[in-house]
């Protein structure tokens, strides 16, 4: 027996095996649709594994991820081959022995990579890396643009008083030149004013700067509310004065909390001040309420109030609504920015409500921070709370 003899022996046996067309009993319409259907489901496997194939190459021999994208493109090569394109062979040629040694290549590619199939997982944490960079990237990028609006933004409301500065410092040589004393003494007032926008400018850019990129823990104490309250009024007395608007506080009495006294009193300093820049005649409130386990605390005034279609962007840093001029005097649109942030770092949140001509409120609702609220009944506590007003 040559060679040629043997193997188709071996292959087919002594005409001891049929054909899948003697077994489809010549049934050519069939017999066409298992072909095409075989070759379309080869085709999409070697189709996979040149996908494999291709980013493979892509890789360093020596990168974790190249041996597993090797072990898939096998996978995929030898079912299309083994799996599928042997079955057409069968139509014709009764090669079943020859079959069954290409199925134990099959069988011992699939199962090998199924034993070894642990490694795929540097594949996975390759995409992970890849997902994590790209997220890095848009953070990066927004970060970036933030930054640049953020410097665009103090550059610009910080030239106006310096150049102020630098003319009232002209004007004040030239006075002492004159010995006009009257003169002096205004542009020194001016220079001491322009001084102040510029410090208040610096202290809010130092002071988001430091939430961006410094670690300020939280520091948790227990305190009496009304007292913190009532001295955030009494700092801002003063301004209330000037304007002669009446700042009045609202609250209960006897009420203990823990949180961050700090961070609560910035907000309430914040809240305060940006109420009273923007009230002209009527009064500024603060007062405090009780919601079962979540504490309250409202600061109201009677001023312009505050269209809808700016409130989504009221907390940006340096957005002003009745402020298009960039009026010094009524601040660079910091407040409310720092405000929410710190609100953030309380796991506190900070809700507004405006009507246009009859003012706003914006709320602080703290949760779970209530440490006691006195010997008093919770309904009797708005009734006993003081008020303090200014006229």
């Amino acid at each position: 027996m040559n060679l040629s003899s043997f193997f188709q022996w071996f292959a087919g046996g002594e005409n001891g095996y049929m054909t899948l067309r003697h077994c489809m009993n010549h049934d050519t319409f069939w017999i066409a649709v298992t072909v095409g259907l075989d070759f379309c489901v080869a085709g999409g496997y070697l189709l996979i594994a040149s996908h494999w194939w291709k980013n493979q190459k892509r890789l360093d021999s020596n990168h974790p991820a190249y041996k597993a994208l090797g072990e898939l493109r096998n996978i995929f090569l030898f079912c299309g081959l083994c799996g599928y394109a042997f079955i057409p062979v069968k139509m014709v040629w009764p090669a079943w022995r020859l079959y069954d040694m290409f199925m134990m290549v099959l069988v011992y590619t699939t199962w090998r990579f199924a034993l070894r199939s642990r490694n795929l997982q540097v594949v996975y944490t390759e995409l992970s890396k890849n997902q994590q960079l790209q997220a890095d990237l848009e953070e990066s990028r927004a970060q970036s643009k933030q930054k640049s609006f953020f410097l665009n933004a103090v550059s610009h409301d910080l030239r106006t008083p310096l150049n102020g500065l630098v003319l009232q410092t002209a004007v004040a040589e030239m006075s002492l030149e004159q010995n006009d004393v009257q003169m002096l003494r205004e542009s020194l007032n001016q220079m001491k004013a322009t001084a102040h926008i510029a410090a208040d400018l610096l202290n809010g850019f130092l002071e988001l700067g430091r939430m961006d990129w410094a670690t300020d823990r939280k520091t948790v104490e227990e305190f009496d509310l009304s007292t913190v309250l009532h001295d955030s009024a009494s700092r801002l007395q003063p301004e209330a004065n000037r304007k002669k608007l009446a700042l009045r506080t609202h609250v209960p009495v006897g009420i203990v909390v823990s949180t961050d006294k700090m961070k609560l009193t910035r907000i309430l300093d914040n809240l305060l001040n940006n109420a009273l820049k923007y009230t002209e005649s009527g009064h500024v409130e603060l007062s405090a309420e009780l919601r079962g386990e979540e504490l309250r605390i409202h600061v109201s005034d009677t001023g312009a109030g505050i269209a809808a279609d700016h409130l989504p962007h009221l907390f940006d840093e340096f957005y002003q609504v009745h402020n298009g001029e960039r009026n010094h005097t009524k601040g660079f649109g910091l407040g409310l920015a720092i405000a929410r942030r710190l609100a953030d770092q309380l796991g506190a949140k900070i809700h507004v409500e405006s009507q246009v001509g009859r003012g706003s409120r914006f709320t602080i609702a703290v949760a779970d921070c209530i440490v006691s609220t006195g010997a008093r009944p919770a309904e009797q506590l708005v009734a006993g709370s003081t008020a303090v007003a200014a006229g």
